[in-house]
Protein backbone atom coordinates (compact mmCIF):
# COMPACT_ATOMS: atom_id res chain seq x y z
CA UNK A 1 0.00 0.00 0.00
CA UNK A 2 2.57 2.60 1.19
CA UNK A 3 4.70 1.88 -2.18
CA UNK A 4 1.85 1.81 -4.07
CA UNK A 5 0.65 5.78 -2.73
CA UNK A 6 4.02 7.06 -3.36
CA UNK A 7 4.16 5.25 -6.54
CA UNK A 8 0.95 6.94 -7.54
CA UNK A 9 1.80 10.52 -6.02
CA UNK A 10 4.07 12.72 -8.16
CA UNK A 11 5.56 14.32 -4.54
CA UNK A 12 6.32 11.58 -2.75
CA UNK A 13 8.05 10.06 -5.98
CA UNK A 14 9.65 13.06 -6.33
CA UNK A 15 11.21 12.85 -2.64
CA UNK A 16 11.97 8.95 -3.30
CA UNK A 17 13.32 9.58 -6.76
CA UNK A 18 15.41 12.50 -4.86
CA UNK A 19 17.02 9.78 -2.80
CA UNK A 20 15.23 10.51 0.57
CA UNK A 21 14.24 7.77 3.19
CA UNK A 22 10.84 8.10 2.92
CA UNK A 23 7.98 6.23 5.18
CA UNK A 24 4.33 5.97 5.08
CA UNK A 25 3.76 4.36 8.78
CA UNK A 26 0.58 4.71 10.68
CA UNK A 27 -1.03 7.11 8.53
CA UNK A 28 2.41 9.88 8.47
CA UNK A 29 4.83 10.47 6.13
CA UNK A 30 7.99 10.22 7.51
CA UNK A 31 11.49 11.23 6.10
CA UNK A 32 14.42 9.20 8.57
CA UNK A 33 17.79 9.94 8.72
CA UNK A 34 17.60 13.75 9.07
CA UNK A 35 21.00 15.29 9.85
CA UNK A 36 20.70 17.99 12.62
CA UNK A 37 22.86 19.56 15.33
CA UNK A 38 22.01 19.28 18.91
CA UNK A 39 22.53 21.65 21.98
CA UNK A 40 26.08 19.89 22.43
CA UNK A 41 27.38 20.85 18.85
CA UNK A 42 27.69 17.11 17.78
CA UNK A 43 25.76 16.03 14.06
CA UNK A 44 22.86 13.61 14.80
CA UNK A 45 19.83 11.90 12.72
CA UNK A 46 16.35 12.44 13.38
CA UNK A 47 12.90 11.53 11.60
CA UNK A 48 10.56 14.47 10.47
CA UNK A 49 6.73 13.68 10.36
CA UNK A 50 4.30 15.30 8.70
CA UNK A 51 0.40 14.67 8.22
CA UNK A 52 -1.13 12.71 5.24
CA UNK A 53 -4.49 14.54 3.58
CA UNK A 54 -5.23 12.00 0.68
CA UNK A 55 -7.81 11.31 -2.00
CA UNK A 56 -7.63 8.08 -2.49
CA UNK A 57 -4.59 6.64 -3.30
CA UNK A 58 -2.87 10.23 -3.88
CA UNK A 59 -2.11 13.05 -1.95
CA UNK A 60 -3.20 16.32 -2.24
CA UNK A 61 -1.88 19.39 -0.68
CA UNK A 62 -0.86 19.40 2.82
CA UNK A 63 -3.77 19.94 5.53
CA UNK A 64 -1.17 21.71 7.62
CA UNK A 65 2.30 23.64 7.61
CA UNK A 66 3.29 21.96 10.97
CA UNK A 67 5.52 18.78 11.07
CA UNK A 68 6.73 16.79 13.76
CA UNK A 69 9.79 15.68 14.88
CA UNK A 70 11.81 12.35 16.34
CA UNK A 71 14.98 13.17 17.72
CA UNK A 72 16.64 16.18 20.02
CA UNK A 73 15.42 19.80 19.10
CA UNK A 74 17.49 20.55 16.23
CA UNK A 75 19.98 23.47 16.79
CA UNK A 76 22.52 26.20 15.24
CA UNK A 77 25.79 25.56 14.43
CA UNK A 78 26.51 27.33 17.77
CA UNK A 79 24.23 25.23 20.10
CA UNK A 80 21.28 27.50 20.37
CA UNK A 81 18.28 25.82 18.96
CA UNK A 82 16.09 27.14 15.62
CA UNK A 83 13.97 29.56 17.03
CA UNK A 84 12.33 30.36 13.22
CA UNK A 85 10.27 27.08 13.41
CA UNK A 86 10.40 26.17 16.90
CA UNK A 87 6.61 25.29 18.06
CA UNK A 88 6.12 22.62 20.60
CA UNK A 89 8.35 20.37 22.63
CA UNK A 90 6.20 17.07 24.42
CA UNK A 91 6.66 13.73 23.50
CA UNK A 92 3.60 11.85 21.99
CA UNK A 93 2.88 8.34 20.43
CA UNK A 94 1.46 9.05 17.46
CA UNK A 95 0.62 5.86 16.34
CA UNK A 96 2.66 1.90 16.24
CA UNK A 97 6.45 2.56 16.79
CA UNK A 98 5.73 6.25 16.33
CA UNK A 99 7.37 8.32 19.32
CA UNK A 100 7.92 12.28 18.41
CA UNK A 101 8.87 15.18 20.47
CA UNK A 102 8.83 18.24 19.07
CA UNK A 103 6.70 20.15 16.13
CA UNK A 104 7.93 22.72 14.18
CA UNK A 105 5.83 25.85 12.60
CA UNK A 106 7.44 27.60 9.32
CA UNK A 107 4.45 28.42 7.28
CA UNK A 108 5.06 29.74 3.94
CA UNK A 109 4.12 33.49 2.29
CA UNK A 110 1.74 31.85 0.10
CA UNK A 111 -0.32 30.56 3.32
CA UNK A 112 0.37 26.72 2.81
CA UNK A 113 2.60 24.41 0.87
CA UNK A 114 1.83 23.57 -2.76
CA UNK A 115 2.73 19.50 -2.09
CA UNK A 116 4.33 17.43 0.25
CA UNK A 117 7.85 17.88 -1.56
CA UNK A 118 7.85 21.64 -1.11
CA UNK A 119 6.86 20.94 2.73
CA UNK A 120 9.27 18.68 3.64
CA UNK A 121 12.34 19.70 1.47
CA UNK A 122 11.82 23.50 3.41
CA UNK A 123 12.07 21.68 6.74
CA UNK A 124 14.79 19.55 6.00
CA UNK A 125 17.11 22.54 4.24
CA UNK A 126 16.36 24.42 7.91
CA UNK A 127 17.61 21.16 10.10
CA UNK A 128 20.49 20.27 7.71
CA UNK A 129 22.10 23.39 7.23
CA UNK A 130 23.90 24.19 10.48
CA UNK A 131 24.90 20.30 10.52
CA UNK A 132 26.80 20.38 7.26
CA UNK A 133 27.97 24.09 8.52
CA UNK A 134 30.21 21.22 11.17
CA UNK A 135 30.37 18.47 8.76
CA UNK A 136 29.85 18.65 5.07
CA UNK A 137 29.54 15.50 4.17
CA UNK A 138 26.49 15.33 5.82
CA UNK A 139 22.89 14.35 3.59
CA UNK A 140 19.54 13.87 4.16
CA UNK A 141 18.92 11.82 0.73
CA UNK A 142 20.88 8.67 1.03
CA UNK A 143 19.08 6.63 -1.15
CA UNK A 144 19.03 3.84 0.61
CA UNK A 145 17.45 -0.04 -0.52
CA UNK A 146 13.57 0.02 -1.13
CA UNK A 147 12.62 -3.10 0.64
CA UNK A 148 9.37 -5.15 -0.24
CA UNK A 149 6.43 -3.91 2.11
CA UNK A 150 5.80 -7.25 5.00
CA UNK A 151 2.38 -6.75 5.59
CA UNK A 152 -0.97 -5.68 3.56
CA UNK A 153 -3.59 -3.33 5.33
CA UNK A 154 -7.12 -4.93 5.51
CA UNK A 155 -7.86 -1.63 4.19
CA UNK A 156 -7.80 -0.75 0.25
CA UNK A 157 -6.53 2.99 1.21
CA UNK A 158 -4.97 4.38 3.54
CA UNK A 159 -6.69 5.48 6.97
CA UNK A 160 -5.87 9.00 7.57
CA UNK A 161 -8.81 9.66 9.63
CA UNK A 162 -6.83 7.88 12.65
CA UNK A 163 -3.72 10.19 12.20
CA UNK A 164 -5.82 13.11 11.80
CA UNK A 165 -7.58 12.64 14.76
CA UNK A 166 -4.86 11.58 16.30
CA UNK A 167 -6.44 8.15 17.62
CA UNK A 168 -4.04 5.84 16.05
CA UNK A 169 -3.38 3.99 19.54
CA UNK A 170 -6.94 3.56 20.22
CA UNK A 171 -7.75 2.16 16.40
CA UNK A 172 -4.76 -0.11 16.83
CA UNK A 173 -6.89 -1.91 19.90
CA UNK A 174 -8.89 -2.85 17.19
CA UNK A 175 -6.88 -4.76 15.08
CA UNK A 176 -9.04 -8.12 16.34
CA UNK A 177 -8.56 -11.29 14.56
CA UNK A 178 -12.28 -12.07 13.80
CA UNK A 179 -15.76 -10.01 14.25
CA UNK A 180 -19.18 -11.90 13.79
CA UNK A 181 -22.13 -9.47 13.13
CA UNK A 182 -25.56 -11.73 13.66
CA UNK A 183 -28.18 -10.33 11.78
CA UNK A 184 -27.72 -7.05 9.61
CA UNK A 185 -30.92 -5.28 10.02
CA UNK A 186 -31.19 -1.78 10.95
CA UNK A 187 -28.76 -2.42 14.44
CA UNK A 188 -26.26 -4.97 12.69
CA UNK A 189 -25.69 -3.00 9.34
CA UNK A 190 -25.30 -0.35 11.38
CA UNK A 191 -22.83 -2.36 13.69
CA UNK A 192 -20.99 -3.13 10.17
CA UNK A 193 -20.65 0.35 9.07
CA UNK A 194 -18.65 0.69 12.12
CA UNK A 195 -17.03 -2.44 12.72
CA UNK A 196 -15.50 -1.82 8.92
CA UNK A 197 -13.74 1.57 9.30
CA UNK A 198 -11.77 -0.50 12.30
CA UNK A 199 -8.36 -3.04 11.44
CA UNK A 200 -10.59 -6.16 12.63
CA UNK A 201 -8.83 -8.87 10.23
CA UNK A 202 -12.07 -10.46 9.26
CA UNK A 203 -15.86 -9.92 9.57
CA UNK A 204 -18.45 -12.48 9.59
CA UNK A 205 -21.33 -12.04 8.42
CA UNK A 206 -24.47 -13.91 9.32
CA UNK A 207 -28.29 -13.23 7.73
CA UNK A 208 -30.36 -15.55 5.63
CA UNK A 209 -33.12 -12.59 4.57
CA UNK A 210 -32.71 -10.73 0.94
CA UNK A 211 -31.76 -6.93 0.91
CA UNK A 212 -35.47 -5.61 0.31
CA UNK A 213 -36.76 -1.98 -0.32
CA UNK A 214 -37.79 -2.01 3.33
CA UNK A 215 -34.19 -2.61 4.38
CA UNK A 216 -32.66 0.02 1.97
CA UNK A 217 -34.50 2.81 4.60
CA UNK A 218 -32.64 0.96 7.87
CA UNK A 219 -29.40 0.43 6.63
CA UNK A 220 -26.49 2.22 5.70
CA UNK A 221 -25.86 4.03 2.56
CA UNK A 222 -28.27 3.86 -0.45
CA UNK A 223 -29.06 0.99 -2.84
CA UNK A 224 -30.71 2.20 -6.03
CA UNK A 225 -33.27 0.79 -7.91
CA UNK A 226 -31.29 -2.24 -10.04
CA UNK A 227 -30.11 -2.88 -6.67
CA UNK A 228 -33.27 -4.18 -5.15
CA UNK A 229 -34.45 -5.35 -8.22
CA UNK A 230 -31.83 -7.89 -7.68
CA UNK A 231 -33.25 -9.21 -4.38
CA UNK A 232 -29.58 -9.83 -3.10
CA UNK A 233 -28.95 -11.35 0.00
CA UNK A 234 -28.18 -9.36 2.58
CA UNK A 235 -24.74 -10.76 3.53
CA UNK A 236 -23.68 -10.32 -0.36
CA UNK A 237 -25.03 -7.00 -0.56
CA UNK A 238 -23.24 -5.35 2.26
CA UNK A 239 -20.29 -7.49 1.39
CA UNK A 240 -19.93 -6.07 -1.71
CA UNK A 241 -20.28 -2.35 -0.59
CA UNK A 242 -17.91 -2.74 2.45
CA UNK A 243 -15.68 -4.00 0.14
CA UNK A 244 -14.57 -1.29 -1.75
CA UNK A 245 -12.99 0.40 0.95
CA UNK A 246 -11.77 -3.11 3.02
CA UNK A 247 -10.72 -7.11 2.53
CA UNK A 248 -11.64 -9.47 5.14
CA UNK A 249 -15.19 -9.80 4.33
CA UNK A 250 -16.98 -12.93 4.51
CA UNK A 251 -20.51 -13.90 4.13
CA UNK A 252 -22.78 -16.69 5.82
CA UNK A 253 -26.27 -16.65 4.21
CA UNK A 254 -28.51 -18.16 6.63
CA UNK A 255 -30.31 -17.72 9.84
CA UNK A 256 -28.47 -18.56 13.21
CA UNK A 257 -31.12 -20.40 16.13
CA UNK A 258 -30.26 -20.26 19.94
CA UNK A 259 -31.10 -23.15 22.38
CA UNK A 260 -31.08 -23.69 25.66
CA UNK A 261 -28.60 -26.66 26.95
CA UNK A 262 -29.05 -28.18 30.32
CA UNK A 263 -31.32 -25.34 31.51
CA UNK A 264 -29.06 -22.92 31.77
CA UNK A 265 -28.54 -19.28 29.98
CA UNK A 266 -24.97 -19.56 30.65
CA UNK A 267 -25.53 -22.57 28.31
CA UNK A 268 -26.77 -21.31 24.99
CA UNK A 269 -25.12 -22.30 22.07
CA UNK A 270 -25.99 -21.39 18.59
CA UNK A 271 -26.57 -23.62 15.49
CA UNK A 272 -27.28 -22.22 11.88
CA UNK A 273 -30.62 -22.80 10.18
CA UNK A 274 -30.25 -22.83 6.51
Amino acid sequence: MSQQLINLSPDLKRLRDEGYDIEIRSGYLLIKGVPYVNSGKEVKLGILVSELTLAGDVTTAPGTHVVHFAGEHPCNQDGTEIGKIKNASTRQELGKNLVIDHSFSSKPLSGGYKDYHEKMTTYVAIILSPAQAIDPSVKANTYPVIESERAESVFKYIDTASSRAGINIATNKLELAKVAIVGLGGTGSYVLDLVAKTPVKEIHLFDGDTFLSHNAFRAPSAASVDELRAKPKKVLYLKELYSKMRRGIFEHAYYYRCIERGGATRNEFCVPLY
